[in-house]
């Protein structure tokens, strides 16, 4: 049996499946974290491991793997990175994983993909013409992303720490994370990698579903940002005002939380452009791009 592997790799963690050739899943191994501006090492040996452990599991012939992978864009070790993936196999493919997004979702047409997880990106195709905005890293951007709103969730604790009167939502932050004070908190805050730390989103938007005013005003900030980076990338795409945008949402932050995406696509409304907006699939994983682009 011929088959391929996709490898779609996050912050969180790196999850990687077998194909057959027909796009059929086979079999599934989930690693850890890889994003090659954090830890590249540690990347290199969540995705090895991944692929090696199908590898070994699989009765056939692995004709490619496909992996994407944050970070890739300013990485100045691509291809030694790809030779020490070592794995018997004619082709190893690397991508961005927005790119790789963008091949699972949009299927070759033209339109824009709109990641938010761990981090944040958009990414667009029209015609020959490939574009992206954001993905900066949480550092200098991601708006949108599960990092921004865990990062805004622990300023609300601190700014209220000064002003001296917690709101109930820093003292349910607290309680959820079975801490007693903002300063284990903060001891925490700067040991945990931006994966852990972004795993705070889901509490932020449970609270905001619970309609608490904070936790509202951080989803705001945060589907304002995105929207403008949306925004912005359907300028790249040289659209018009009156053209309809394929516009896909993927990453756990959007897959995940249909409050989230309700919020995003009001704000999005308010600049009277025009989208299509794909159905959401975060049952079938970004790695099914390595179908496609075997394909192509």
């Amino acid at each position: 049996m011929d088959y391929v592997i996709g490898v779609d790799c996050g912050g969180t963690n790196t999850t990687a499946i077998a194909y057959q050739l027909s796009g059929q899943p086979i079999k599934t191994v989930v690693t850890g974290p890889a994003n090659l501006m954090v830890d590249d090492l540690r990347a290199l040996n969540n995705v090895r491991n991944a692929v090696q452990n199908l590898l070994a599991k699989i009765d056939g012939t692995c004709q490619a793997v496909t992996v994407g992978i944050a970070g890739l864009r300013a990485y100045p070790f691509v291809e030694r990175f790809r030779q020490q993936i070592n794995v018997p196999v004619p082709q190893v493919n690397l991508m961005n994983d927005a790119q790789l997004a963008q091949i699972a979702k949009l299927h070759g047409q033209a339109g824009l993909v709109t990641i938010a997880g761990t981090g944040s990106v958009v990414i667009g195709t029209n015609g020959k013409r490939q574009f992206s905005a954001g993905g900066w890293g949480h550092l200098l951007g991601d708006e949108g992303s599960g990092y921004q709103l865990s990062r805004l969730a622990v300023q609300q604790l601190t700014a209220e720490t000064d002003a001296g009167t917690l709101s109930p939502f820093s003292k349910a932050l607290l309680t959820h994370l079975k801490l007693n004070s903002v300063f284990e908190l903060i001891d925490h805050f700067y040991q945990w990698d931006k994966g852990h730390v972004a795993k705070l989103a889901p509490f932020v938007l449970d609270q905001a579903t619970k309609g608490d005013p904070h936790a509202n005003t951080m989803v705001e900030t945060a589907t304002t940002g995105l929207a403008a980076t949306i925004l912005q990338a359907r300028h790249k795409g040289r659209w018009t005002a009156t053209d309809t945008v394929n516009l896909a949402f993927t990453g756990s932050v959007l897959e995940k939380n249909t409050f989230y995406r309700e919020h995003l696509m009001q704000a999005l409304a308010k600049s009277g452009l025009p989208f299509n907006y794909l159905p959401v699939t975060p049952e079938i994983s970004n790695a099914i791009a390595a179908v496609y682009a075997y394909q192509a």
